[in-house]
This record gives C-alpha cells, sequence and structure tokens, in this order.
C-alpha cells in the first residue's frame, strides 16, 4: 500500500447503483464530511448520480486534490456487487487506500474484506469519531490498528480493533455537510434531514435494531430545539420547503419521543413557517391527537410499517402490533389527508396460503375503512430479503436454507406450492412492470411535493 503521508484529502464516494434513478442527498457522507472537515482534513463529496461515475474522471480528482483516502458508502446490501465492481476499477486506477461503511459493511466485514481484496479498511457502526481518527492516523504514518471501531487489512493478513461506542449525543455532532443539496433541490425539490438514529422496534427482518443496538443504545434522539434550528438553518441558506425526515422511526415510542415530535411540530407552528415535510414510523405511533398536530405543521407524507394483515405474521415479524392496530393507524392518516407509503411483505419463507388469503383480505379492508385505494397499492412479490444483521439471515443459516453469500443471497419457502406461486408472481409481475415502462407509464404511486398530489 502507498504511503499517505504527504497526502491530506479524502475523498467520500455515494456511489451509483442501476435501481436508483432519483438521486438522494447522502446524509452519512454529509456527517461524515462535516465531523473530517472539523479536524482539520481538507473533505470532498463525490456523488456518482450527480456527478457522473466515470472511474476515469474520479481517478483525476484523486490526483488533482492530493487524496489520501477514499471512502465509500455501501448503503444498500442489493447494491454491493456494482458498487465493488467499481471499488475495483477506482483502486486500479489510483492505488489509493480504500475505506468502506455501513450497516452491511458492519455485518458482513469479514466476508467482504475476503471478497474484495481492493477493500484496506471497514468502519464498524457509525463513522463520526472512528474516520477522523483513522485519516489522522493514516496520513502521520501511526498504527491504524490502534484506532477503535475499524476491521483491516495488513498484507494477506485481516485484522480487527475493538468496537466503538455509537456517539452517545447527537446534538453534539456537526450538521452534515450540504454540499450536493442545491443540485438535489433542482431535481427534487426536497431536503433530507435526520432527527434520531434507530428505532425502538425488534422487527426480525430489519438489521437497523441489530446495528444500532451493538454500539449503544438502540434509539437516540436529538433535541427537538437542534432539529428546528438545523431546519430553519436549511430554509434560510437553501430556501427549503420541503423536508424528508430519514428516521428509521420519527416519533420514537411513548413518552420523550411522542413529547419531542409534539415539540417540533409546535415549533414550526410557532414560528409560522409555510413547510411540508415526511417521515416513517410504526402503527403504534399514530394517535389521532399528535398527527393532527403534525398535519397542521405541514406533515404530508408517512412511510408506515404495516408489513402484513396476517396476525400470524405480525407475530413472526416481532412487530409488536395487531391488525386492528394497522387498520387503525391507516384510517387516522387517511381521515387526516396524509399520504401514506405502506410497508407491505407478502411473502417470507414460511408463508402460507392462508397467509395470503389473510393478506388479500386486508388490503380488502383497507381500501373499506379508508376510501382510498393508493393506500392498499402493494407489490405483490415482496419479500422477506435476509439482510446482514438480522435474525431472519441468522435462522436461515442455522437451517441450512439460506442460498449464496451476502452479496447474491436467496432461499426458498417451506411451502412447495407457495414458492412455485411466488414465481409466477415474480414472471408475471416483471412482465407487467416491462409493459407500463413501455408505454411510459409510472409503475409506482408517488407524492408530489409542488401539487400535493398523487403521482402515477
Amino acid at each position: 500500500m502507498p504511503s499517505s503521508k504527504h497526502k491530506r484529502s479524502v475523498l467520500l464516494i455515494n456511489p451509483k447503483w442501476r435501481q436508483l434513478t432519483e438521486p438522494y442527498e447522502h446524509l452519512g457522507l454529509g456527517y461524515l464530511a462535516a465531523c473530517l472537515r472539523q479536524s482539520g482534513i481538507n473533505t470532498i463529496i463525490w456523488d456518482m448520480l450527480l456527478m457522473g461515475s466515470d472511474a476515469g474522471q474520479i481517478a483525476e480528482k484523486v490526483q488533482q486534490e492530493q487524496v489520501g483516502l477514499i471512502g465509500v458508502s455501501i448503503t444498500f446490501q442489493q447494491s454491493a456487487t456494482e458498487v465493488l465492481a467499481k471499488i475495483r476499477q477506482l483502486k486500479e486506477l489510483t492505488q489509493v487506500p480504500l475505506v468502506v461503511g455501513g450497516i452491511y459493511p458492519t455485518f458482513a466485514a469479514q466476508e467482504l474484506m475476503t471478497l474484495c481484496p481492493e477493500i484496506d479498511y471497514i468502519v464498524k457502526g457509525e463513522g463520526e469519531e472512528t474516520l477522523p481518527e483513522l485519516v489522522h492516523t493514516l496520513f502521520a504514518g501511526g498504527d491504524v490498528k490502534k484506532v477503535p471501531g475499524l476491521l483491516g487489512r495488513t498484507g494477506a493478513t485481516l485484522w480487527e480493533s475493538p468496537d466503538r461506542p455509537s456517539a452517545a449525543k447527537l446534538d453534539e455532532l456537526p450538521w452534515p455537510a450540504r454540499d450536493t443539496l442545491p443540485q438535489i433541490l433542482e431535481k427534487t425539490g426536497c431536503a433530507s434531514i435526520l432527527s434520531s438514529r434507530g428505532c425502538y422496534g425488534r422487527c426480525s427482518f430489519c438489521s437497523v435494531d441489530a446495528f444500532f443496538s451493538r454500539f449503544g443504545p438502540k434509539m437516540r434522539l436529538r433535541s427537538a430545539g437542534d432539529v428546528l434550528a438545523e431546519m430553519e438553518y436549511l430554509q434560510k441558506e437553501y430556501g427549503v420547503k420541503n423536508f424528508a425526515f430519514n428516521d428509521a422511526e420519527f416519533i420514537g415510542s411513548k413518552g420523550r419521543g411522542r413529547a419531542r415530535a409534539k415539540e417540533i411540530a409546535e415549533g414550526i407552528l410557532a414560528r409560522g413557517w409555510q413547510i411540508q415535510f415526511s417521515i416513517q414510523c410504526r402503527v403504534n405511533d399514530v394517535e389521532e391527537e399528535l398527527f393532527t398536530l403534525l398535519k397542521k405543521a405541514g406533515l404530508r407524507k408517512v412511510f408506515l410499517g404495516v408489513e402484513s394483515g396476517s396476525q400470524a405474521v405480525l407475530d413472526r415479524f416481532q412487530k409488536d402490533a395487531t391488525v386492528e392496530e394497522n387498520l387503525k393507524a391507516l384510517k387516522i392518516l387517511a381521515d387526516l389527508d396524509i399520504f401514506v407509503a405502506m410497508g407491505f411483505i407478502m411473502f417470507d419463507d414460511r408463508t402460507s396460503f392462508n397467509e395470503l388469503a389473510e393478506n388479500m383480505q386486508f388490503l380488502q379492508q383497507v381500501r373499506a375503512v379508508t376510501g382510498k385505494a393508493y393506500l392498499a397499492k402493494v407489490d405483490p412479490v415482496s419479500k422477506v430479503l435476509p439482510f446482514a444483521g438480522t435474525s431472519v439471515e441468522a435462522r436461515l443459516k442455522e437451517e441450512k436454507r439460506y442460498r449464496g453469500n451476502s452479496l447474491a443471497f436467496d432461499y426458498a419457502i417451506k411451502d412447495p406450492l407457495v414458492e412455485v406461486l411466488y414465481r409466477l408472481l415474480c414472471l408475471f409481475t416483471n412482465i407487467s412492470r416491462r409493459v407500463k415502462v413501455w408505454r411510459g407509464q409510472s409503475v409506482y404511486r408517488e407524492y408530489d411535493w409542488e401539487t400535493g398530489d398523487i403521482k402515477h
């Protein structure tokens, strides 16, 4: 590995993935860039969807800026094969040390380092403290093995340093760098913001709980005051009127979480802001009084983790919710005329015909209860994916039913007839989607921030 002693810049890359056609603001890289700059490190953010994905062009930037470390985020596990291909190209052209991070790399660190020798380091957990310490140590020619929170490579040998606890107080972190926000606003009209990290749920198919629980509290909240201050900054500096809260769970359960959500809403109203925003939450969070207040403050869209209309499946998913609570939450949001993007999973490895029938009946109930068909529009072939770090992945591996590796994974549904039905539905759905795309129709429905209408 070439020396980085005389190089003083870091390049952070948000890679392109063919399934992502619309650019988004990568707040994870924004936070890392802010922390690196705060520690005196010149940092460049390169978003491939906005700035191009040509490896040669990126290599030129590396040379121009005297980059001594390249950081790549692997946000989506399904994108890893494409991202690793780009990493190999970059390493061949630059020979610069390279570090990756994210939830997936944290849980699949040993496997990724083995599959991709071009990766020099993996940051385990959050990187706001680990990455600046790695950079300063690397640039000074120090011993990187002493930096907590890393899996690294020295020659052909892999080594691992102890885990680093996550930041205890989110308010003490600098706000994320907003290098790409002007371009994002031109294309989407919406800015992203994080008001919390983690989730109080324990869903079997989700890696968020496992990730944050490993390094500290499973959920941490920023104060309402800090969130409102950042929102005010974004309005004054960038003219932002539409906000997407990217929190895995915005409300944060009963007690302090709901009090904070109320404080944010009241703060928006007290300031007279004419804004709109979206959130993600669980059905357990949806209360008429709270969401009426949030609607007055500008809430227009909710991604709601419903997941199933079968109680047996909800219990299997560890949703800690009932079918009745699902319907009640959907009705409250529909009555408030808040657009709902409903998280729904039709298949998992144990799906039965009876559970499929219960799901179909549930979707009919949703239409009847809400009077809005788009609430119940779901992907008919949505299937639990055994993501790294989840209990689903662990169980399928223990049962020796996990196929492939973390780059290409699958499993068969236990009931062979349900498996056949799933494969047939996949074939039909893919054909149907291609026909719609060929006709110029949108496959999915989305909320239009500019008009308030539903885009078809």
